[in-house]
């Protein structure tokens, strides 16, 4: 190609993708809002419509141009999500498979909660032949989330469950009481989705429940909860209680930085902390009015923000006698002295200590800022309480990565030794802490990864069968070891 060519068909490009991430802000109010929204955008027309302005000169975008064009975003380790995303639409048109499933994994790394992105995903993987919100393999199923639960987030964005599995936010913290947040339009359009089996605003690929075929659902004929059972008799949206069961992660303060969660510490300041207690008292407390179960915290550590503590400090502002807590924590700052002072006897039901390690050397590198002889020693308590029974349950967590994944059998070993009931190991999922190509590195239950099959080894390790051993976000590499398991 003579230079002059080279220069106007690079400007071509430029001036393709400048204008395909001109809507690449409607293409991502999709994933947050439900059809019922004035606001919503269907992610199919904004793809068209970015297509169609994109490359409108069909004279000088020939199929050989636009080739090219796709080979160059695919080489571009930067590429924006809403770039990966038309390319997958445009290889699934092709039939070009391969580019398809890389291109929509890519953009599942930037952008791991969007639903369109997943069904993407799932056409490419040939897993179904429709996308997966109008699929309706689960019409018969009652997934009680949307009826019972809600979980806050760091922007004040409230869900009914984790935003991996449920990306659709039912109101905000900071902008609506709590009556108004349980009976939102998009709660109601959210239980709606439950009741006619679409499961279209949640993830087949992050929910536990829906990827595993629906194992963990119950059939609609036979829920054992009168309260659930009427609301899916009924095909209730509206329901006239505050929520059962909350889990509180709209402040990241942590007293640890790992690097799968976060690049630097975070600590709410004075004045942050001062503005969510005063939230608490309008929005969180009255939504905690006929909660039974209240979990702390999914985002940061209840022990590590002020501000959580705060709400453990004052939990008799609920007027609730009969909330019971789990507390979800790195376990560094679980001392006697703070169970004492957040007044923490006779309100545990569960601890969940997260851990990623059973060696001390892999624990600073993963666990940034934390000792590890410091969580052995309050592990020494937390496994006094568990033989006292002053709690019910003592779990270690596990993110699972390349730098960890063969210490997974010692971790078990290890909450053996503190009598633990259990261990989760979870998948690690990509939180914008790295790069595309950071991630790949790290992700090891990615089939590509080089060390894959030595993970595949690891799974099939006798002490991972034990019935109290959980295993999250890893049913590919699972299905993988066993297929490979010889005789």
């Amino acid at each position: 190609m003579e230079r002059g060519k080279e220069l106007s068909f690079k400007l071509a490009c430029d001036q393709a993708r400048e204008c395909l991430m001109a809507h690449a802000s409607s293409f991502s109010k999709a994933n947050k809002l439900t059809e019922s929204s004035s606001e919503y955008v269907d992610p199919c027309e904004v793809v068209r419509l970015g297509r169609e302005e994109a490359f409108a000169d069909d004279t000088f975008w020939t199929p050989v141009r636009q080739a090219a064009f796709w080979r160059q975003v695919d080489s571009d380790d930067s590429a924006a999500a809403f770039l990966l995303v038309v390319g997958a639409e445009v290889a699934l048109e092709v039939r070009d498979a391969a580019a398809a499933r890389s291109r929509s994994r890519r953009a599942m790394t930037l952008l791991q909660n969007d639903l369109f992105i997943q069904s993407l995903y799932h056409q490419a993987h040939r897993e179904t032949a429709a996308s997966p919100d109008t699929e309706n393999v689960f019409e018969n199923l009652f997934c009680r989330a949307p009826f019972q639960n809600i979980e806050t987030n760091p922007n004040g964005d409230v869900f009914f469950c984790c935003p991996a599995w449920l990306p659709k936010p039912i109101g905000n913290l900071h902008r609506s009481s709590a009556g108004e947040i349980w009976n939102s339009q998009t709660a109601q359009d959210i239980r709606a989705s439950i009741h006619d089996g679409s499961y279209r605003h949640c993830s087949r690929i992050h929910c536990p429940k829906l990827s595993g075929g629906g194992s963990g659902l119950e059939q609609k004929d036979q829920i054992r909860h009168d309260e659930m059972a009427a609301h899916s008799a009924d095909r209730a949206t509206q329901l006239p209680t505050m929520p059962a069961n909350i889990i509180l992660s709209h402040d990241r303060s942590c007293n640890i930085a790992c690097p799968s969660c976060r690049r630097d510490l975070i600590i709410a300041r004075k004045e942050e902390q001062a503005a969510l207690n005063a939230m608490a008292d309008d929005v969180i407390f009255p939504l905690l009015s006929h909660a039974r179960k209240l979990r702390v915290t999914a985002s940061g550590d209840p022990f590590g923000s002020a501000h959580f503590q705060y709400v453990l400090r004052n939990l008799e502002r609920s007027e609730n006698p009969e909330l019971r807590l789990d507390l979800q924590t790195n376990g560094l700052l679980l001392t006697p002295k703070i169970w004492e002072t957040l007044k923490l006897e006779g309100k545990v039901d569960q601890l969940l200590v997260s851990s990623d390690a059973a060696e001390a050397e892999t624990y600073a590198e993963l666990r940034r800022g934390g000792v590890f002889s410091t969580l052995l020693k309050n592990l020494e308590f937390m496994a006094r309480l568990r033989a006292e029974n002053r709690i019910k349950r003592l779990r270690l967590d596990f993110v699972v990565q390349a730098r960890n994944f063969r210490e997974m059998p010692d971790f078990i070993r290890l909450a053996e030794r503190f009598g633990c009931d259990g261990v989760k190991f979870q998948m690690i999922r990509s939180w914008g802490t790295y790069s595309v190509e950071e991630f790949r590195k790290h992700n090891i239950g990615d089939p590509s990864h080089p060390d894959y099959s030595d993970f595949l080894k690891v799974l099939r390790e006798p002490a991972l069968s034990s019935l109290t051993v959980e295993l999250w976000g890893m049913s590919r590499a699972q299905k993988d070891a066993i297929a490979q398991t010889t005789f």
